[in-house]
């Protein structure tokens, strides 16, 4: 195996890793905890998990964007890979610390400002949409990382 079709399936296990264990699996579960802590103190301790993830899903992207014409094999990797690393940066630069601001605004524990409550849900909704946009992108990825280089 070369070391850049290396390079850009580790690349491509880290960014997906970070998603699934990060975003899907370990903020929800800090978020959801309420018997050990408050609810406004859960949401301000995932903050900078959010953040580390979403930084670790960006450089994974760039490394893949990077070395996905000679690593993956195939045409349209490139292409994919930059689309996820364009996904990711705006997810880490905007979207993941709106979210938090957005929630850092609400008590959780009352449920007020109901306004302001649908305004970091909505935030909420828009982030994970551009988690399910680059977890679509990197497994198309991958999967054309597996493919012949057509002709």
């Amino acid at each position: 195996m070369r070391a850049t079709a290396l390079i850009g399936n580790l690349a491509l296990g880290m960014a997906l890793g970070a998603i699934v264990v990060g975003h899907l699996v370990l903020i929800p579960a800090l978020t959801g905890e309420a018997t050990l802590v408050d609810a406004n103190l859960a949401r301000a301790l995932s903050e900078p998990l959010a953040l580390r993830c979403a930084e670790i899903v960006l450089a994974a992207c760039v490394l893949l964007a990077i070395v996905a014409r000679r690593g993956l094999e195939h045409p349209a990797a490139q292409t994919l890979a930059l689309l996820a690393a364009g996904i990711a940066a705006c997810d880490r630069l905007v979207l993941v610390p709106e979210v938090h601001a957005a929630w850092a605004k609400v008590d959780l524990v009352a449920m007020r400002p109901v306004a302001q409550i649908a305004g970091a849900e909505e935030i909420t909704l828009i982030h994970q949409a551009a988690l399910a946009a680059l977890v679509v992108l990197l497994v198309a990825a991958a999967g054309l990382a597996h493919l012949r280089r057509p002709d």
